[in-house]
């Protein structure tokens, strides 16, 4: 994944979240069950790109609670 513009947050499960910046490169690996999405005072624009392969899927975590999310800086 490739941060374009804005600003974002990745995170993996059990993780901390990584503050996501143009330029940005994150390589999520198969089967890792993460979210990324806008900073709340942001805007975020990402390029994605999906190699194909057995039993290689995106997870994504379950909903991330407003309070949170509102609590990342």
């Amino acid at each position: 994944m490739l941060c374009t513009a804005g600003e974002g947050w990745y995170q993996e499960e059990g993780k901390d979240p990584v503050s996501l910046v143009p330029g940005t490169v994150i390589t999520i690996q198969p089967n890792v069950k993460h979210w990324h999405g806008a900073k709340k005072d942001s805007w975020f624009a990402h390029i994605a790109v999906e190699v194909p392969g057995e039993d290689a899927e995106a997870e994504w975590l379950e909903k991330v609670e407003d309070e949170y999310y509102n609590s990342l800086e």
